[in-house]
């Protein structure tokens, strides 16, 4: 779906539900977590925006088979309890800091971003270097896209937002809001100094203005990185892992053999 692109202290309590899956408390509100496989790194999902972890399911299966790896659902979507607002990329990643303290899955982690999830998981991974051992990036949305998006709708486009928002859930309203704020907090970041594989959807089906600006911007986004790869998904509208979910699943794979040999940022594991 075009839209999601576009637009694109205290020991925190956690209770079990079903198997690997848990509500952790971030504080005052509880965040929907599910966690199967074993090994290290730790691989953490976060979707696009106004999606819910549910979008991972062609990959964790997978992915499971050699390591940990956990999926969630961010406040206000999927089985998560609504969180303040405004949603923001900078309230995400903290709370995600919390949810992994409060379930005690410690790092190293690699993270996995789509869409506005790459913003979030960019974010995360600046501020918190010692944990993070690699980031992969699907069709995520560039920290200048959102400045310039509006100009590449058509006036079809912008009928279907207008339904969308109207349709949609508080949350996603609010994502969608607050993307320049986020797109912000992401390009006044330090980059993570960690391997980082960039996966850029081909979108074939979007106007040549859209696909020459969004391929434009994505190798802006991987020259930003220190260590940085792209893998065009050629196959792929925006949502890769739907429509090539094996190139998610090699960039993750390549990042948790590669982090073994590298030196440990601390101790690791979880409890789940």
């Amino acid at each position: 779906m075009r839209l999601a692109i576009v637009l694109f202290g205290a020991l925190a309590v956690a209770t079990p539900s079903a198997a690997g899956s848990r509500r952790v408390d971030v504080g005052g509100f509880k965040l929907n977590l599910h966690c199967v496989g074993n090994g290290s790194p730790v691989v953490v999902l976060d979707a696009g925006a106004g999606d819910s972890s549910d979008t991972w399911d062609w990959v964790v299966p997978d992915v499971r088979r050699f390591t940990r790896v956990c999926t969630y659902d961010r406040a206000g979507l999927g089985k998560s309890d609504a969180g303040p607002f405004p949603r923001t990329s900078d309230r995400i990643a903290d709370e995600l800091e919390r949810l992994l303290v409060g379930a005690q899955v410690s790092g190293p982690y690699v993270l996995v971003g789509h869409s506005f999830g790459g913003l979030n998981m960019r974010l995360f991974a600046s501020r918190h270097p010692e944990s993070v051992a690699g980031l992969v990036l699907v069709d995520a949305t560039p920290e200048d896209f959102p400045a310039k998006e509006a100009a590449l709708r058509t006036q079809g486009e912008n009928e279907k937002l207008r339904t969308a928002r109207s349709l949609g859930t508080p949350t996603f309203r609010s994502e969608l809001d607050a993307m320049p704020a986020s797109a912000s907090l992401v390009r006044a970041a330090r980059p993570t100094e960690s391997q980082v594989v960039v996966l850029s959807a081909a979108h074939a089906e979007d106007s040549p203005a859209f696909r020459d600006t969004w391929a434009a911007l994505q190798r802006q986004m991987v020259a930003a990185f220190p260590h940085a790869r792209q893998v065009l998904a050629d196959r792929s509208g925006h949502y890769i892992q739907y429509d090539q979910p094996e190139l998610v699943v090699d960039a993750i794979r390549d990042l948790v053999n590669g982090s073994k040999t590298a030196p440990s940022p601390g101790p690791h594991g979880s409890s789940d």
